[in-house]
């Protein structure tokens, strides 16, 4: 394995992680804003070396969506665009420039280090679960994952999950033995992040929970649509 970097803020390191990615598909999630509900859909495309993934939430929690491109490289998932659509808002895009090694923002001025395995606030899902599914036997209680991820507002920076071990899951799909991850916040309103990884499919998430302050966004699955 490649000698690790060093993230952009912090001095956390940032490997780069050999990856096994999901297949194609496309799942339902139901979703939980504060007190409102609604549902999400997930779409995983890959095509040889290029990808695309979309998230649309729908109902009380939304409308969301975010959707991402790019490609599969040596370091997995590769972003070449993000973009992060709200309710009556604009919306706003970082741009992977791979070839200048830097992230850029359609509403900001700011540029930030693109490094190997950097993330957006979509394909971060898909990259660990293609990390966890590559090495399964490597993870265990306290060992970690870390990711450099970037949203669509110059927000970029190290994201370090720990294995809090294997917990079981009664979900609307079926009973799941999940390995949850979880990423605690480095700084006060940042993001505290929740993930139960499903090995029996592809370590595709089957949970999602982020909070930040009182807010809290979960994701559950319902269904699966289709697998490509």
């Amino acid at each position: 394995m490649p000698p690790p970097l060093h993230a952009a803020s912090g001095d956390l390191e940032i490997p780069i992680y050999p990856t096994h990615l999901p297949p194609s598909l496309s799942w339902r999630y139901g979703v939980t804003r504060g007190s409102a509900q609604g549902q999400a859909d997930l779409v995983w495309r890959r095509d040889g070396d290029r990808y695309e993934a979309g998230l649309q939430v729908d109902g009380a929690a939304g409308p969301l969506q975010w959707h991402s491109h790019g490609e599969i490289d040596t370091a997995g998932v590769a972003p070449v665009r993000f973009v992060d659509q709200r309710a009556r808002r604009a919306a706003q895009a970082a741009n992977f420039r791979r070839g200048q090694g830097r992230i850029t923002y359609s509403g900001s001025a700011a540029e930030l280090p693109l490094m190997p395995g950097s993330q957006d606030r979509l394909s971060w899902l898909l990259q660990l679960a293609g990390i966890a599914q590559a090495q399964p036997q490597r993870w265990n209680l306290g060992e970690r994952i870390v990711l450099h991820v970037s949203g669509a507002r110059a927000d970029a920076d190290a994201w370090s999950f720990e294995v809090a071990g294997r917990e079981a899951l009664e979900l609307p799909a079926g009973k799941v033995e999940a390995l949850k991850l979880v990423r605690e916040p480095g700084r006060p309103y940042d993001i505290r992040a929740e993930v139960w990884l499903d090995p029996e499919r592809h370590h595709m998430p089957v949970r999602v929970r982020m909070t930040n302050g009182q807010a809290r966004f979960e994701m559950i699955l319902q269904a699966e649509l289709s697998v490509f």
